[in-house]
This record gives structure tokens, sequence and C-alpha cells, in this order.
């Protein structure tokens, strides 16, 4: 993919996550009523601020350049409770929740060796034997 294009990806993802986590504390977009009882309940508990704190976060990671790989870590549970709310729940903003995916799917594929390590068998090696030592003789810090 040509660095522009990627660029503007970026941007563009940036920019749509960075209104809709600012949307979250300062309504800058209406939200269509009446809400959804699980967009209710979100509000209601305070939950959503700790979302929207966490797409801010990504958003402004990737405006700047910064830590990619970091912000679409930090969004692919957001985006994908996004898309699983608009497409299961509400459609009324269903084809939103796909053109987040799209760009954030493009993004992930274009920075896949930084999301490798994560998706790779590790064999036990002296890395891991050493690891495990730390734990004690149980081999893990709950059984102690």
């Amino acid at each position: 993919m040509p660095p522009r294009a990627v660029d503007a990806i970026r941007v563009a993802l940036g920019l749509i996550v960075l209104l809709g986590g600012i949307n979250g504390f300062v309504r800058v977009v209406p939200v269509p009523e009446p809400l959804h009882p699980f967009t209710r309940m979100l509000l209601d508990s305070g939950y959503i601020y700790a979302v929207k704190a966490v797409e801010l976060t990504a958003a402004v990671l990737l405006l700047v350049g910064r830590r990619r790989a970091l912000a679409l870590a930090l969004l692919w549970p957001v985006v994908v409770n996004i898309a699983l709310f608009h497409l299961l729940l509400d459609p009324r903003a269903g084809i939103n929740a796909v053109v987040l995916l799209g760009l954030l799917g493009a993004l992930t594929w274009r920075d896949r060796r930084a999301f490798a390590p994560l998706f790779a068998e590790t064999s036990p090696g002296p890395a891991s034997a050493r690891g495990s030592a730390a734990l004690g003789e149980r081999g893990s810090p709950a059984q102690g």
C-alpha cells in the first residue's frame, strides 16, 4: 500500500475515532433517540467514559503518527464492540461500523509484522524457563 494511502487511512480513522471520543463527553454530533437500553446502561454506569478515554488516546496516537501499533491494539476491542452493537442490536449506524472495521483492518494488515508475535507459537526455550523460574517452583504466583 502506498505511504500516502496509509497516511490517509490513518488520518481518516483517527478523525472518526476522535470525533466519536469527543462526542462521548461533549455532544457534537446528535445521537439518534431513543437510546438503546444497552447504550443507556453504558451512560448511566459511567462505563462509556472509560471507553471514550481509550478512543481519544488511540485517536491522538493515530493523528500524531506515533505508536500506531499501540493505537490499533487499543482500538480493536472498542471497534469490535461498536460493530457488534450496530450490526446485532441497533442497525441504525451499521454502515459506520463496517467502515470503522475496514479502516482498522487495512491499517492492521499494513502493520501485521508488529502483531505477528501475538499469533506465533512459542516453543519452550531458555527465555520461558527463566520466566517460569521467577514464578516459583509451582509455576504460578496464584498457587504460591
